[in-house]
């Protein structure tokens, strides 16, 4: 009996590997098929005189459904980076993609996060200067930019301190370029990394916004000085809209004014009503939508 099982153990293990080998040649057939269909969506992009194809709100709510669809036999972040991979391949068969980031500091996790997201093909360039990535952008050179999002006002430090104010120029720009999505795209409840405590990082470019099932939007905020943060959140809950500033900012070339960075969540444009009605607060802010991001998946 025991020399019969060692004899079919072998042929047992072989059918299965063949088994295996033909799944394999399935998903390569399946994802062949799937770029044909990405070369239709492209040139139907094409004739609608789109510039930029990326839908980054609808690729989150798909790997979030796919998510939703699978069982507990394969881990949901194999299914999130594989997906994202996918994606990213899809991204660049339809156009070209440069990404320039804005790091001075050269903090190292900034490009990690963006070729996670993406993938190694994707040409990546850091750069020191804001200007220099927007021009990039305008002119077309580049078709992605990506900031950092600043950390609170450290105690005793002064409002204008700050090397993060990347956020006051995006809101003045004339070319339509918007916040898309925020990185890191997982979040890991038992803190599996810690990239994430230390980097939190948004992307911009030339796009219309766009809604997904979860989103929270980027608001620039001027006041007169006088107003504190507390009259701010106050006008914010009185309007029903959940807020959260991430940074103020005192210019020395705008001795009257504070500029804020807020969080809101939600997704929100200018004609909202909700924000219409904060604009006419007794604050008098001026407000402006930096634009929107999907919420991460929390895993």
């Amino acid at each position: 009996m025991e020399n019969q099982q060692n004899k079919t153990c072998p042929t047992s293990l072989n059918n299965l590997r063949a088994e295996i080998d033909k799944v394999d040649d399935q998903l390569i057939s399946l994802l062949e098929s799937r770029m044909k269909i990405i070369d239709r969506v492209g040139e139907l992009k094409k004739s609608n005189n789109e510039k930029f194809f990326i839908r980054s709100n609808r690729e989150a709510d798909m790997i979030k459904n796919l998510i939703k669809k699978s069982d507990s036999s394969f881990p949901k972040s194999s299914i999130i980076s594989i997906w994202r991979k996918i994606i990213a391949a899809a991204n660049m068969h339809e156009q070209k993609l440069k990404i320039s980031i804005h790091n001075p500091k050269n903090i190292p996790d900034y490009s990690y996060l963006v070729r996670e997201y993406y993938n190694e093909e994707v040409p990546i360039f850091s750069h020191d200067s804001l200007t220099n990535i927007v021009t990039e952008i305008e002119k077309g050179e580049t078709q992605i930019g990506v900031f950092s999002l600043p950390k609170a006002n450290q105690e005793g430090a002064k409002p204008d301190e700050s090397s993060d104010n990347w956020w006051i120029n995006l809101a003045n720009n004339k070319s339509g370029i918007k916040v898309f999505a925020k990185l890191p795209f997982v979040e890991f409840s038992d803190k599996k990394t810690n990239i994430q405590d230390s980097s939190n990082l948004v992307m911009v470019a030339i796009k219309e916004a766009e809604k997904s099932s979860e989103d929270n939007s980027l608001l620039y905020v001027e006041v007169p000085k006088e107003i504190s943060k507390s009259q701010i959140l106050s006008s914010f809950k009185e309007n029903k809209l959940d807020a959260k500033i991430l940074k103020s900012v005192k210019l020395a070339q705008v001795e009257n004014m504070m500029f804020y960075l807020v969080e809101v969540s939600g997704f929100y444009e200018e004609s909202d009503v909700a924000l219409k009605n904060f604009s006419k607060s007794k604050i008098k802010p001026y407000v402006k939508v930096l634009g929107c991001y999907a919420l991460p998946i929390k895993i």
